[in-house]
């Protein structure tokens, strides 16, 4: 039986992911940062939960070399955990930059150096990043956010010519809008807090996002293309599900900047 460690999966796509491949046979090895999730997953014999917040590199480390002492060997882990922003770079608190470049950046850089030298050692493994649309399409209102995908991307691309010498593969998930908890933080502002300057774009942005939202696809799908990525013999890097995200990869690639400024201007504000 396979093992896949999985971070953030208390909820979306994390747990989506953890149930498809528990139910495929695998042992999953769900981690989450909030003690009273421990038990999601209680009905799953397969699924076994740990405590682990990204965060705190300290913890990323006892963590993963419990799980690997318990789990004797990890073939893939999902470097899932991450937080969503949305607002006027001018207007976003400093917690909450903190907060994105903690989780979404070095949470993904320590973890992915935790488990290195089991990967090392055992002359194989898989490193699947989520990534995001937002991670090679630029949008307003989301400079925090896009900052952090966008590294996501360039850490990927970096560790696969990096680790094939050591047929360790890297995979990167590029999800679209998606029905789940993520956006629930941004669901409401006040827009008469923000500078008159910004208030009228600001607005139009925040509908159009949770309009998407609302019309978004289900993490399950996601989960799929996941669990594709890493039993695919294939050395693949990017691996994208829904059809508004192929799309907008395609023209970001066949028109010229300026056009594309355009189109996004046009659809969001």
């Amino acid at each position: 039986m396979k093992t896949i460690l999985i971070t953030g999966a208390a909820n979306g796509i994390g747990k989506a992911t953890s149930i498809l491949f528990a139910q495929k046979g695998w042992h999953v090895v769900a981690t989450m940062r909030n003690e009273k999730q421990l038990s999601t997953f209680s009905e799953y014999q397969n699924i076994t939960t740990y405590l682990l917040d990204v965060k705190d590199n300290e913890s990323v480390k006892t963590s993963i070399k419990t799980i690997i002492q318990d789990a004797t060997k990890i073939d893939v882990i999902v470097n899932n955990a991450g937080i969503y922003d949305t607002n006027p770079l001018e207007a976003t608190p400093e917690q909450t930059i903190h907060n994105i470049i903690e989780t979404n950046i070095k949470g993904v850089l320590w973890t992915t150096q935790a488990i290195l030298e089991h990967f090392r050692a055992n002359k194989a493994g898989v490193i699947i990043n989520i990534s995001s649309l937002a991670g090679r399409v630029t949008l307003p209102f989301q400079s925090v956010y896009h900052t952090s995908k966008w590294a996501v991307e360039g850490l990927s691309e970096s560790l696969y010519y990096e680790l094939k010498p050591l047929n360790i593969k890297v995979k990167v998930i590029e999800p679209g809008v998606i029905k789940s908890n993520l956006y629930h933080s941004v669901s409401d502002f006040n827009f008469e807090d923000y500078p008159i300057e910004y208030q009228t774009d600001f607005k139009k942005w925040h509908s159009y996002v949770m309009q998407n939202v609302e019309n978004g696809y289900s993490p399950e799908l996601e989960a799929k293309t996941i669990f594709k990525a890493a039993n695919s013999k294939s050395w693949k890097l990017r691996y994208t599900t829904d059809f508004m995200t192929k799309t907008l990869f395609a023209l970001r690639a066949i028109f010229p900047l300026s056009v594309f400024q355009k189109i996004v201007k046009m659809v969001s504000l």
